[in-house]
């Protein structure tokens, strides 16, 4: 008998192990996909040089397969009117580690910092295959969801970071971070720095965009996330040629500085 328990002792043990190894490879497997589902945004300067702007994210291909779709920050873009916006050359880098690959970034639309849209999105052309992190569903998102994070902050190039949902719903007036008016915000606590906005926020349950990074309180309390459902009825009406930003937006577009957020 006691041969028996021994031996059934021994295969839960072993299946637990196994499970537990498994779980431990399907996790570093999701980390690695969304790490490839992000670039670095700059954007050339006058003289010809690369500044790093802010994160971006692959989220979905382009219905011709000739490219991808990047989301990142409305604030992170450069010009005062959209022309000036459009004008400008941005570029997104896997990062790699040496000497890196640039691919142009057309700018297709920023979103109405006044009411809130800080998001951009970008359209990459290129035969490279990136890894894409889809839009998931941030109405089901729950206090103490786990999340994680790669972004470049400080230019210091692509980090993993991981958290969870501190707050679902701010209640409190709009962040005002100067032209930028931040309303139904979540909080996430996680790592960070200058130079991670616009970046994902992916839950670990989803495994999907449950939000994006646009600043901090100014306390030691967590990033300010965008939900992903309000980025994507932003997309919904960038694609449908209706979406349409106020006068007030068009009088004091893009700083395109990255101190006063995140």
């Amino acid at each position: 008998m006691n041969y028996f328990v021994r031996l059934a002792t021994t295969l839960i043990l072993s299946a637990f192990l196994s499970l537990t190894t498994l779980a431990q490879t399907n996790h570093k497997d999701f980390v690695q996909h969304v790490y490839d589902s992000v670039a670095a945004l700059y954007i050339q300067t006058e003289s010809g040089g690369m500044d790093m702007k802010c994160t971006a994210t692959a989220y979905e291909k382009l219905a011709d397969l000739s490219g991808y779709r990047f989301v990142s920050a409305s604030h992170c873009v450069e010009g005062k009117t959209d022309k000036e916006q459009k004008a400008q050359k941005y570029y997104i880098t896997l990062d790699e580690s040496g000497e890196k690959t640039f691919y142009r970034a057309i700018l297709i639309e920023t979103g109405d910092k006044t009411i809130g849209d800080d998001f951009s999105i970008f359209e990459v052309k290129a035969t490279k295959v990136f890894a894409i992190s889809p839009l998931g569903n941030s109405s089901i998102v729950k206090v103490g969801d786990k999340v994680i994070n790669i972004s470049s902050p400080l230019g210091l190039g692509k980090q993993y970071f991981e958290g969870y949902v501190s707050n679902l719903h701010l209640d409190r007036p709009p962040l005002n971070a100067g032209e930028v008016k931040w309303t139904d915000v979540m909080l996430i606590e996680i790592g960070g720095g200058p130079g991670s906005s616009g970046s994902a926020i992916i839950s670990e349950e989803q495994h999907a965009i449950v939000g994006f990074v646009v600043g901090t309180t100014g306390a030691n309390v967590g990033l300010v996330i965008l939900p992903a459902d309000k980025f994507i009825a932003f997309e919904k009406a960038v694609k449908a040629g209706t979406y349409r930003k106020s006068k007030k937006s068009d009088e004091n577009l893009g700083s395109g500085s990255d101190s006063a957020q995140q």
